[in-house]
């Protein structure tokens, strides 16, 4: 019995000092978090009841020339939703903004997989944004009145990116969206957030964060996010905004150089002429054009087909027009004044006459010579037509392919490629007001050793291979010497016949052949440049030689209207050739638009003080599977007044068959706008297609 005592005994002490330890642990972790850590959770503690909002800037607008609005911002609610730890109450928060939303696109499993996506689980979600209006407002009302089956979600009124005239110029001024992971890496997640919206191409993409310099401040589109203290109660839900208010700073205005009337009609004027030429030619679906400045580079107007409206990226309808956008014969993204390069066609004819002029040969632009239908040297490339006599004037206004295989030949196609080089085709414009410019190709000796002379080589030497392992190993089984001599003498032969083989075919695709030169000097071969490499070329030609490197961008303005950054022309390059040769070559163009030039219909209504130069293309697509001989793109360009020459024009017609045809009326309806002319009622059957005989066709055989 006394042992037993004296085991309670032990077992109540035991239990006594357990239960003074945990006092005592008890005690000394309270004072450590109220006394010695006190500031720290207290902080904690207001940072869960204590939100920093962050407080969308309204990005700054895009103008034209005369300020009419191309890009601003409109108010939309945000309504986004707080991650919560209560998952099933997380739950029935989206099972009730569903029901409430009533939108087929946002459905309980739409918003689950949102929130399910949402990787950075300190920042609200983003469920849906809508534009204010008297519907949207009757549904936020109804959100804000069952606030208490919300909880977690949010309710801010944002600026959100608007196009007023959707399709215009949307190729220039590009788009908004969602910042992906890799954008936000590259910029820094102190700059940007999860849910922000970037520029993603065009003016909205180069000029999202500009900067004067490197180091300088940023002066772009974006503008800088305010900040708003909110008090919110345990699901997050804001119960009062608090004092404390960073204002955000609104973007900057960035003003164009085109007009917005100008750029209208060139849209207009593409659109039915496309719709014209679809009627006989299907294929006829895209186009671009382009005005240029000729004193300064200044885009007036540019403009791609089909049309890209940068609102279906910014408001969501780019799923439901997703087969459109993404249509891979259509390419509606798809800038096809500069991304595009084309060939040129007859409008390159110029350049070899003024490497014609300037070159050893010295053509005198009054030599005559005689077209018979086609050139008299292999491979006997045809003239669309018998000219007969012509001399340099005349063959530009009539087109004569003959006269330009005479003077490619006399001039070289190291002169043309040098000429083609100083006005500006085959090398990038600098233009870096719209991402993705292409540089274009000019034909010429170097070029293609470049790109043959490799792969021929490489092709040469596994021949040998072949033949050396082949005969070897027979070598290596003959039993006999006079089997291992013939075999050796059979080798021998063989590689004497691949390298014969090897020479010919090194002649034929690495060597330049005359014929090469012909097909170039008439703009076919390997040429290929985009509509905007062509108008500066001939505002280049227009202005006596000075070649500006093209803008798009006048001012960058700040909010307060104080002009931060105004844009100057660029002289990129002088042309070396004597001016006597563009004063020439220019009157040949003048020729293009007098009677019996092949644009004389398009501007005959022009007033004598406006008289245009210009020269008409039909050129050969170059593309696979089209026929040769009856598919053409119809290319245009042309410059006035040819007296004192101040805005230049290049046009393209995907399959528009001719050039005066497509492209040229497109260039009759923009310089009729930009000189404030009305065209006549007798002269509407110009809008009609001009037959293609009337044309310069290039078909190469």
């Amino acid at each position: 019995m006394e042992e037993k005592r004296k085991k309670t005994e032990a077992l109540l002490r035991f239990f006594l000092i357990m239960v003074c330890l945990i006092f005592v642990s008890l005690s000394v972790r309270l004072f450590y978090l109220q006394v010695i850590n006190q500031e720290v959770y207290q902080t904690k503690s207001e940072r869960n009841r204590i939100r920093l909002l962050a407080i969308e800037p309204r990005r700054g607008d895009i103008i034209d020339a005369n300020g009419q609005v191309l890009a601003t911002s409109k108010p939309v609610f945000n309504i986004t939703m707080s991650h919560m730890d209560d998952k099933k109450e997380q739950e029935r928060a989206i099972k009730n903004l569903a029901d409430l939303l009533n939108m087929p696109n946002f459905s309980v499993e739409v918003i689950k997989e949102k929130v399910a996506n949402h990787k950075r689980k300190f920042e609200p979600i983003e469920i849906v944004k809508i534009p204010w209006g008297k519907e949207s407002t009757e549904l936020i009302s109804r959100l804000e009145e069952n606030r208490e089956l919300l909880p977690g979600v949010n309710i801010v009124v944002e600026p959100l990116r608007y196009y007023p005239n959707e399709t215009l110029a949307g190729h220039m001024l590009g788009y908004i969206g969602l910042i992906s992971e890799e954008e936000l890496e590259r910029y820094g997640e102190d700059v940007y957030d999860l849910n922000d919206k970037i520029g993603k191409v065009g003016l909205e993409r180069v000029y999202e964060r500009y900067s004067l310099d490197e180091n300088g401040p940023e002066i772009g589109l974006r503008g800088k996010k305010g900040a708003q203290q909110v008090e919110v109660d345990a699901t997050g839900r804001v119960i009062r905004e608090l004092p404390l208010t960073i204002q955000p700073v609104p973007g900057n205005t960035i003003q164009l150089t085109i007009d917005g009337r100008l750029q209208k009609v060139m849209e207009e004027s593409l659109d039915e002429v496309i719709a014209e030429v679809k009627e006989r030619f299907p294929k006829a679906k895209a186009a671009g054009a382009v005005a240029i400045d000729v004193k300064t580079g200044a885009i007036l107007a540019m403009a791609s087909k089909p049309d890209m409206n940068p609102n279906d990226f910014v408001d969501g309808s780019f799923a439901e027009k997703a087969d459109y956008y993404n249509d891979q014969n259509l390419l509606p993204v798809f800038n096809r004044v500069i991304q595009a390069a084309y060939p040129p066609g007859s409008t390159f004819k110029m350049i070899t006459a003024m490497a014609a002029l300037a070159s050893e040969a010295n053509l005198d632009p009054l030599y005559r010579i005689n077209c018979s239908g086609r050139y008299w040297k292999a491979p006997y490339i045809k003239c669309w037509k018998v000219h007969g006599s012509v001399n340099l004037y005349e063959a530009i206004a009539g087109s004569c392919n003959t006269y330009f295989q005479y003077a490619g030949e006399i001039a070289g196609i190291d002169k043309i490629k040098d000429v083609a080089l100083e006005f500006g085709l085959g090398t990038k414009t600098g233009f870096a007001d719209v991402l993705g410019e292409t540089a274009g190709i000019v034909p010429s000796q170097e070029r293609k050793a470049e790109l043959n002379e490799p792969w021929v080589r490489k092709k040469h030497e596994e021949k040998k291979a072949e033949i050396e392992k082949k005969y070897g190993k027979l070598i290596s089984q003959a039993e006999t010497e006079s089997e291992k001599k013939k075999l050796t003498r059979e080798k021998e032969q063989a590689l004497r016949s691949e390298e014969a083989r090897y020479k010919v075919e090194y002649n034929f695709y690495v060597n330049w052949k005359p014929f090469e030169t012909y097909n170039t000097s008439i703009g076919q071969g390997d040429n290929n440049y985009s509509v905007l490499q062509l108008a500066n070329y001939i505002a280049t030609l227009a202005n006596g030689g000075n070649r500006y490197k093209p803008y798009l961008v006048e001012k960058i303005i700040s909010p307060e209207g104080k002009i931060l950054k105004e844009f100057q022309p660029e002289l990129v390059h002088k042309v070396s050739l004597d001016p006597q040769i563009l004063a020439d070559t220019r009157k040949g163009m003048l020729m293009v638009t007098q009677p019996g030039g092949t644009a004389y219909s398009l501007f005959r209504h022009f007033p004598p003080e406006i008289q245009v130069g210009a020269k008409t293309g039909t050129a050969q697509t170059g593309r696979v599977g089209d026929n040769k001989s009856k598919e053409f793109h119809g290319v245009f360009v042309a410059f006035a007044p040819y007296d004192d020459p101040q805005i230049a024009f290049a046009g393209l017609v995907e399959y528009g068959e001719s050039g005066s045809g497509s492209a040229g009326k497109v260039a009759k309806a923009v310089f009729e706008e930009y000189f404030g002319l009305v065209s006549k009622e007798e002269d509407i059957k110009d809008r009609t297609l001009t037959s293609p005989l009337e044309e310069d066709i290039v078909i190469l055989e």
